[in-house]
């Protein structure tokens, strides 16, 4: 319950970094498998007590992560942005052991680079998503509401896969600030067809990861790894001078010595 708790204040806290998603925290954190297979076990009889009750204690302490971290972590990034992003540079890499641990390989083979670059094409096809298709209107025709919906479930991918963060997702489908007007307007009716198509999208894919996690685990985690790799465009702060080159450096090592040492320990309960 104790590490349930740290875990989901962690990545809450994470997710208010720019460029780094939720999923990328939990793969970190080794506990993306959990959150995955938790979802699609809400359906099931004999599993929801326990799944409902694992998936509150996170959400509420990633909610609290995200209150309680918000305002130090503005100050941290405007002020040391260059080289605390060389931290989560380094945690990013220091998944790739894990990575290729529960992909069940050796290590990296022709098809394993192939299902790693398709990953990180992925992440860098966002950018070519027409903006502004998306809008929610409460004057929206039937066709506006499909394409809502559609919009939804793209959000839903930033909030599922590692490596695509939520935020980024919902300034390029131009949906970040109609979704700010509407909810400052109390227009929430207005949100519904994105919200159904966020929870849809969510349960959807949940169901296709955990299924894909359990049967083809070398290629799910090896997308999975490319979607992590691509995420570093987003936060690659480039490359600092003088004394914060060190500094830099050294935090790099720490994010990845800290990250591998934390998976070893997982692997080890």
């Amino acid at each position: 319950m104790i590490k349930t708790l740290i875990k989901g204040f962690v990545v809450g806290a994470s997710m208010m970094i720019p460029g780094v998603s939720g999923g990328s925290m939990a793969m970190i954190l080794d506990e993306y498998d959990h959150l995955i297979s938790a979802i699609p076990s809400l359906f099931s009889r004999n599993t929801f007590v326990s799944s409902l009750k694992y998936l509150l204690l996170f959400v509420a302490a990633a909610l609290f992560g995200i209150l309680l971290a918000a305002r130090p972590l503005e100050i941290l990034i405007t002020r040391y942005s260059l080289v605390i992003m060389y931290l989560f540079l380094g945690a990013v890499c220091g998944t790739i052991p894990m990575m290729v641990k529960k992909a069940h390989s050796e290590g990296f083979d022709v098809p394993s680079i192939i299902y790693i670059i398709l990953g990180i094409t992925i992440v860098f096809s966002i950018d070519f998503i027409p903006e502004g298709i998306f809008n929610p209107s409460l004057d929206a025709g039937f066709s506006d509401i499909l394409i809502q919906v559609l919009g939804g479930v793209l959000v839903s991918i930033g909030l599922v896969l590692p490596g695509i963060s939520t935020s980024y997702l919902l300034l390029v489908l131009g949906l970040y600030e109609p979704i700010i007007s509407a909810l400052s307007n109390n227009q929430f009716l207005s949100l519904l067809p994105i919200v159904f198509g966020l929870l849809a999208g969510i349960l959807a894919l949940t169901k296709v990861l955990e299924i894909a996690m359990k049967r083809y685990p070398k290629i799910t985690y090896m997308v999975i790894l490319g979607f992590l790799l691509g995420s570093i465009r987003e936060i690659y702060p480039g490359l600092p001078g003088g004394w914060s080159v060190l500094i830099a450096i050294l935090l790099f090592i720490l994010g990845f010595a800290a990250v591998y040492k934390l998976s070893l320990i997982e692997a080890e309960e």
